[in-house]
């Protein structure tokens, strides 16, 4: 598709936006207390939605988290906003969010997708290479509500015209709602490798085995050969036999040595789901996958990862099932490496009613080794933000913020993005100033 403006309808809708904004903005600072006697606070920094002018809406349902780049802007995508188009409300949009040097923060939209154009309606984040071009995946190809399958694109910085790196259609594609996806989750991703590699990956599409019709998911990786053309290979197809996962979901993560980390919804010894990762291979071409653990369900381990895994320093993996566990709604779990050997620890069963349920996030670590992530359940079953704490061999869970729907927002998808402060951002993709058509970023200062 090439390189191409944002052109006349999303520049009226970005000089819309700026303006009808201006009252939404007085009304973001608001504060929330924390449940359980917690010192930190919520602070909806951006109400998202809102009337638009007939041909486009503001941004609105932000199911990703957000990134920072250098300068301490904000990235996102919104699945719904943008330019109008039967039967949704706009095929989404990436946004930034910028301080304004006044304690606020002003919204630009950078791009509304257009339908038979170049796809739409995104549920995960963005990455930023170190030209602070931003990069994503959209559920859906350019015939966005007749088709299954989803685009990588690239948003050049500054002038943020799009190019399509790579169109993935029916059975190469995620579609939303397919077997393990549920609306709101990433059900496809792209990630950046330590050596600036870009990979990503499907729900589906690859491998069409017996239980997977459209395939069983894959991880591929693109590649630049020129300025308008990038290559795409197959890292690894996903397989419907017990010996391997299926459906994979979620942020992809790397190692020191650029070895690939991930989940799958599914599949594996129980088809429960597994942990996976895969290995260049050193002496041919290709990757080599190894399971490293298979969730065996029940009360006493987790099943169904719609999370992507992170890493700490020594090499340990962490993650979340949304069930299992001892209430059967969900775990945070972490993965030991021994001489070759993958060993598992249950951190936390996740309990429901005033606790947290169902987590649906990858987890982040603060600077003293706190794990953060977003999930369901909470008093107002309108879901929550939850901390596990390190301390002796032992972790303690805690509700951060159990949010209400109404202006503090309601059913975060995205996880949390931390500062070198300490400070908690990220967005949740309904309530505020605009109800169920509206979402809200937010900010936890401890």
């Amino acid at each position: 598709m090439g390189d191409r403006p944002i052109g006349r309808m999303g520049n009226i809708m970005m000089q819309s936006k700026i303006i009808s904004c201006a009252g939404a903005l007085a009304l973001a600072v608001l504060v929330f207390c924390a449940p359980n006697g917690w010192s930190q606070t919520l602070q909806v920094i951006y109400n998202f939605g809102g009337p638009g002018n007939g041909s486009s809406l503001p941004p609105a349902n932000p199911y990703a988290g957000i990134v920072f780049d250098g300068q301490g802007n904000l990235y996102g995508t919104t699945e719904n906003g943008g330019l109008v188009y039967t039967p949704c409300n706009g095929c989404g949009t990436v946004y930034e969010l910028s301080p304004n040097g006044s304690g606020g923060w002003n919204e630009s939209t950078l791009y509304a997708f257009e339908p038979f154009s170049d796809g739409g309606l995104p549920t995960a984040p963005v990455v930023l290479d170190r030209f602070a071009n931003v990069y994503g995946m959209t559920n859906c190809p350019q015939d966005c509500f007749y088709g299954g399958g989803g685009e990588v694109f690239k948003l050049a910085h500054g002038s943020w015209t799009i190019s399509d790196l790579y169109s993935a259609w029916e059975y190469s594609g995620c579609t939303p709602g397919y077997d393990y996806g549920t609306g709101g989750m990433v059900l496809c991703s792209v990630a950046f490798d330590h050596s600036s590699h870009l990979y990503g990956s499907t729900v589906i599409g690859g491998n069409m085995g017996s239980d997977c019709n459209k395939g069983c998911g894959q991880v591929f990786v693109l590649g630049q050969i020129s300025v308008l053309s990038w290559y795409y290979i197959v890292v690894h197809d996903f397989a419907d036999a017990g010996s391997d996962g299926r459906f994979p979901q979620g942020l992809l993560n790397f190692d020191a040595d650029n070895n690939i980390y991930g989940t799958t919804g599914a599949g594996g010894s129980a088809n429960h789901g597994t942990v996976y990762m895969l290995t260049p291979n050193r002496d041919r071409e290709g990757w080599s996958e190894t399971l490293l653990y298979s969730f065996q369900g029940g009360t006493s381990d987790g099943a169904n990862p719609i999370a992507g895994v992170v890493l700490d320093a020594a090499g340990n993996v962490y993650g979340t099932t949304s069930e299992g566990g001892s209430a059967g709604l969900g775990t945070v779990y972490m993965l030991t490496p021994s001489n070759g050997a993958w060993t598992e620890t249950l951190l936390y069963s996740f309990q429901g009613g005033g606790d947290a349920s169902t987590p649906n996030s990858s987890l982040s670590f603060d600077a003293a080794g706190n794990l953060y992530g977003t999930a369901g359940g909470g008093a107002d079953n309108q879901g929550t933000i939850f901390k596990l704490t390190p301390s002796g061999g032992h972790w303690t869970e805690s509700v951060v913020h159990t949010f209400t729907g109404g202006a503090d927002g309601g059913q975060p998808f995205g996880g949390v993005t931390i500062d070198s402060s300490g400070n908690l951002y990220g967005t949740a993709s309904i309530g505020g100033t605009y109800g169920q058509t509206g979402g809200v970023a937010f900010e936890i200062t401890p």
